[in-house]
């Protein structure tokens, strides 16, 4: 039977990041999840549009999984099962979205996979190589075999189940034993989808689909994709339909593509099935996509021309096509032939730019423009990359690991395949990923990095500084090769001599469990609280500065700094680049730092602020006198739009400096003095972000910084008011926070408050801050650092 091809019906717009996983709960509701946190719902409002419906809130990062659970007696309505990299499976009623029914506990890692069993049962796969078989909403039994993160899982009956890994491999689990390994695929293993009558179907990294019998024989094999294969089902037709890293979804019958479906991101992440033979595709883009066969349920001709419009204007990096001449490119004529099969793409000289087009559904559809780059490559392994970036990860002269990467590559993958080749914790994920964003000029397909003030990759406050033509950029793992302002670290020759800024370790780096050092005899008895030091974020290139503050002074057109204040303004750099060699002899320099602060529009300031929390670290007398009123704390909230009735917009750069200010102000005592003046103004500072308002990795470094000198200063002077007020405060901090560093300062801040006062203690009591503690050390359970501190602290609060 021949079928129509598939045209758009849908699009679905309400996340804010990737969408992770798609299903459905019946042909009218859609169920996604995505990488900003949440589940949602959408609900059919007509025969072509869908609409938002719920948010289902309980997850405290990325949500990557979904599965749904058949209506019964119990659940009338059926349930919908995610999970995350928060390591929870959440259990929601589907008209409950407020919170979970059940949250399930027992993954140490990232928690990718999901489905149920005939009878309702979940099965989940998690990065932590385990599976987990939950009956009734608790852990009945673990499967353990995989020697790396399973991805995929896919339950045949209640206890005949199957497993895919990044090992390659996939495994069949009958009553909690190993029956079979299958083996074929040359990459990790993403997807399984049972194929009745056969068996079932498989989809890899390698860009196969394979399908095979249950006795083990892979009968075929399906060839089309370029990329990694993501996510495969089968259609009730019978049909396999399948997505991936080439910005595609297939449609397979009889062993031949015969239709794909170009979608405008990089990461085709899901795609599921409806009970009427529609598909629901998640993506990169944020985006969820219904598709159909049945004309009434198209969508209009304006959404579908919105939607081919913008495939056609997606800019393709043309190393991801090959090497192209575009002087031997064939013209528009070569659009009047028909291809020679489903998915073809050419390329078309179209006098000024070069076209993809793609043949999809008997038709020509124009995919993009061809870019280039000026970039020379650079070769890993006998291929060629845009990028080769070298990574220390602390191991000795054979540390220095490669880092092979192209524009045309999801950073999260590329970041994946790294740690997976080296056997590296995937808890560096972010981290990798991040400094690939940042690292890496890719074109404008949503991975890569633009310094979003002067859309450059060059200073930017918080990040690496300017990328050298050598790639010698900083590293993510030690922070080491080039600039970047604030880090907690100070700066160090060599990983192994890292000091933990709270137990003087050298054997802890920030985003990794900490090896453990030589061990007291009895260490037991060694106390950690209360934490008596201050810490400083104090790394810095006020060089770097200084030209950022040039260059962006030729924008500024009523409020310019004078010649005569860049020249006062490069003396007070000269005194930071050395403060404790030098004295700052004039405050004009300070002086033309605030007009920046000040007058300066919102997006141009950062760099000024920068500055400021220099000159708040080594200067803060100085600092004050050129503030009115000396009061730094007021100044630092109102350039970083932090005061909880503040209409300034949000802007995370300058919040996260004017944090870090504040974090410095304690580093000497003329600084705690202004500080404590001002205590009520930095306690709302730290309350205004409860709600999440600021959710990046260094913002909340900053404030979890500020909260561990703000908690020693309080307790040092037995402040009772401001000092429960933070109690209260750092208990709500610590729900949501997910950066290990970041969320073991919120713990020794409230830790040092409760070991020094007892009010604090039944303050933290009646805000149920032991249920938190007691979380965070299940969590945590292979960090030896936190489970000092979490024990520690359940002893204090009894």
């Amino acid at each position: 039977m021949t079928y129509p091809p598939y045209k758009l019906e849908s699009t679905l717009t309400a996340h804010e990041q990737d969408v992770k996983a798609v299903t459905a709960l019946s042909n009218d509701v859609i169920i996604s999840a995505a990488r900003d946190k949440t589940v949602r719902s959408w609900s059919r409002t007509s025969a072509n549009t869908f609409s938002p419906d719920k948010v289902y809130l309980g997850h405290g990062h990325f949500v990557n999984a979904l599965t749904t659970i058949k209506p019964n007696k119990a659940h009338p309505d059926g349930l919908i099962v995610s999970g995350g990299s928060d390591k929870f499976i959440n259990v929601y009623d589907p008209n409950r979205p407020e919170e979970p029914r059940y949250t399930l506990i027992g993954h140490s890692e990232n928690v990718c996979a999901l489905t149920t069993t005939p009878s309702g049962y979940i099965v989940s796969g998690s990065w932590d190589t385990k599976v987990i078989v939950w009956k009734e909403f608790q852990k009945a039994y673990t499967l353990e075999g995989h020697t790396a993160a399973v991805w995929g899982v896919l339950a045949i009956e209640d206890d005949l189940i199957l497993t895919a890994s990044a090992d390659k491999t996939i495994r069949l689990w009958r009553n909690g034993k190993l029956s079979h390994v299958y083996q074929g695929h040359t990459e990790a293993v993403r997807g399984l989808a049972l194929v009745p009558g056969i068996g079932f179907v498989s989809c890899s990294n390698d860009g196969t689909l394979r399908v095979w019998t249950l006795e083990g024989e892979c009968i075929q094999q399906l060839d089309g994709h370029t990329s990694f294969v993501y996510s495969v089902i089968v259609l009730s037709t019978g049909e396999f339909v399948s997505s991936g890293e080439d910005r595609t979804v297939r449609v397979w019958k009889d062993g031949q593509c015969i239709q794909t479906l170009q979608q405008p991101c990089i990461s085709v992440w899901s795609v599921a099935g409806l009970p009427n033979g529609d598909i629901a595709v998640g993506g990169s883009d944020s985006v969820v996509r219904v598709f159909t066969r049945e004309a009434e349920r198209m969508a209009v001709p304006e959404a579908q021309k919105e939607f081919d419009d913008l495939l056609a204007n997606q800019a393709i990096p043309s190393n991801q096509l090959g090497d192209i001449n575009k002087e031997k490119l064939s013209g528009p004529e070569a659009l009047q032939q028909p291809g020679k099969k489903e998915g073809q793409v050419i390329m078309v000289n179209m006098g000024a730019t070069v076209e993809a087009h793609q043949w999809s559904g008997s038709e020509w559809q124009k995919i993009g423009e061809v870019v280039g780059s000026n970039k020379s490559k650079q070769t890993y392994e006998g291929k060629e990359y845009d990028y080769v970036f070298d990574i220390d990860v602390g191991a000795g002269p054979n540390g220095n690991l490669k880092l092979p990467y192209n524009v045309s590559q999801n950073p999260y993958d590329a970041a994946q395949a790294f740690l997976a080749r080296h056997e590296l914790s995937q808890s560096f994920m972010d981290q990798v990923a991040d400094f690939i964003i940042k690292n890496a000029d890719g074109v404008d397909l949503g991975s890569g990095y633009q310094d979003p003030f002067t859309g450059g990759n060059r200073y930017t406050p918080g990040a690496t500084s300017a990328a050298p033509a050598s790639n010698t950029y900083s590293d993510p793992f030690t922070g080491s090769g080039s600039y970047s302002p604030g880090n907690a670290a100070p700066t160090a020759p060599a990983p192994s001599t890292y000091s933990d800024p709270f137990t003087g370790s050298g054997s802890y780096r920030p985003g990794n469990t900490a090896a453990p050092a030589a061990a007291p005899a009895s260490p037991q008895l060694t106390k950690i609280l209360p934490i008596r030091g201050y810490l400083t974020l104090k790394q810095a290139n006020p060089d770097a500065v200084f030209n950022k503050i040039r260059s962006l002074n030729e924008e500024i057109a009523d409020v310019k700094l004078t010649a005569e204040e860049f020249e006062y303004l490069s003396l007070s750099v000269s005194f930071l680049k050395n403060p404790t060699g030098a004295s700052l002899n004039n405050d004009a320099g300070i002086l033309a730092v605030i007009k920046m602060v000040t007058q300066w529009p919102m997006d141009k300031r950062f760099p000024a602020l920068d500055l400021v929390r220099l000159f708040a670290l080594y200067a803060p007398e100085e600092l004050a006198a050129a503030i009115p009123r000396r009061d730094v704390a007021g100044f630092l909230r109102d350039a970083g739009g932090l005061s909880s009735d503040s209409n300034i917009a949000s802007n995370e750069t300058n919040a996260m400096l004017a944090y870090r200010g504040l974090a410095n102000l304690f580093n000497q005592e003329a600084g705690r003095q202004l500080a404590w003046e001002r205590r009520s103004i930095i306690s709302d500072m730290l309350q205004v972000d409860v709600s999440g308002k600021f959710k990046g990795k260094m913002t909340r470094l900053a404030q979890s910084t500020l909260a561990v000198n703000f908690a020693i200063l309080l307790s040092s002077k037995q402040e009772g008011e401001i000092e429960l007020g933070l109690t209260g405060t750092l208990v709500e901090l610590l729900k949501d926070e997910q950066d290990d560093e970041n969320l073991y300062r919120f713990v020794m801040a409230f830790g040092t408050l409760i070991s020094q006062s007892g009010p604090c203690r039944e303050v933290a009591n009646i805000m149920e801050g032991k249920t938190e503690i007691r979380r965070i050390q299940s969590q945590k359970a292979g960090q030896e650092r936190m489970q000092k501190a979490t024990s520690e602290i359940l002893q204090l609060l009894g």
